[in-house]
């Protein structure tokens, strides 16, 4: 199901920026039996995103009321996938953004991927990324230029397995392909500074703000190697919210207590 502006459709024009530049943001939320996981931390980051990128024009106190619309579509399934994505609209040829006045709302929904729940169950092995992510003032932001975590997918494919962990042109952590990871040494608990690469996910703050009542939680700047001195790793995103990892290359974890410690609390 696709509804952009509040009515149902799917035609948008070549000319919308979003085509044209990736011009715009988006995010991406989990829904229970048609109720959205987490909407204000997803409100509150598609408003800072827009600031940001100074896409003006949306309408905020109708965008909650299209987003329920369309999620009460979802009402008979378990488990499924809401996208809302804010586009600058259609303006002159090139990249300035004079003449745009109409930004556009996309929202639309997906099915659940069933293979997430195995992930959770199971774990998943991971790779070190060749390919790394450049750096940007745009770095947090979940705008819509996604060609690096294309070309992420491509590597993992090749290696057929579940997902890889990317570094920024320093060679320091950053992500994971879609998703943002955290790993334990003792009752510490790290993740990746990501100012200037990533995407500042809901579920990565979420996360923070649950273990600090249980961990130390520091947002550091590490090389790949602390990895391997680890005791236990995860990956967090909305839609799966934390998986364990049971090996990145040569290192195997056989611990995943903070995972599991802070699934528990983050669904109670």
């Amino acid at each position: 199901m696709i509804f952009i502006n509040g009515y149902p459709n799917d035609t948008l024009l070549i000319t919308d920026r979003a085509f044209q530049y990736g011009d715009g943001c988006f995010t991406t939320m989990l829904l229970h039996k048609g109720i959205v996981e987490a909407w204000p931390h997803h409100f509150s980051r598609l408003k800072r995103n827009a600031n940001t990128l100074k896409i003006k024009g949306i309408d905020w106190s109708v965008l909650p009321l299209w987003v329920e619309q369309v999620a009460q579509s979802q009402a008979l399934f378990p488990k499924s996938v809401m996208k809302v994505m804010l586009t600058r609209g259609s303006g002159e040829r090139g990249y300035s953004p004079s003449g745009c006045k109409e930004p556009n709302v996309i929202i639309s929904t997906h099915a659940y991927p069933e293979y997430y729940d195995d992930w959770k169950e199971k774990g998943v092995d991971l790779m070190l990324l060749e390919r790394r992510l450049g750096l940007s003032s745009l770095g947090g932001i979940k705008h819509l230029n996604r060609l690096e975590q294309v070309f992420f997918k491509f590597e993992i494919e090749a290696a057929q397995l579940d997902d890889g962990v990317a570094c920024d042109f320093y060679g320091k952590l950053v992500e994971a392909s879609t998703s943002n990871i955290f790993w334990r040494k003792g009752q510490r608990l790290f993740t990746p500074v990501i100012d200037f690469s990533g995407v500042a996910g809901t579920m990565r703050q979420r996360v923070i703000q649950c273990a600090k009542k249980e961990y130390e939680v520091e947002i550091t700047s590490a090389f790949p190697h602390i990895l391997w001195d680890a005791d236990e790793m995860f990956m967090t995103n909305a839609i799966f919210k934390l998986v364990p990892v049971k090996s990145i290359g040569t290192k195997i974890f056989h611990t995943f207590e903070a995972c599991k410690d802070l699934s528990l609390r983050l669904d109670a």
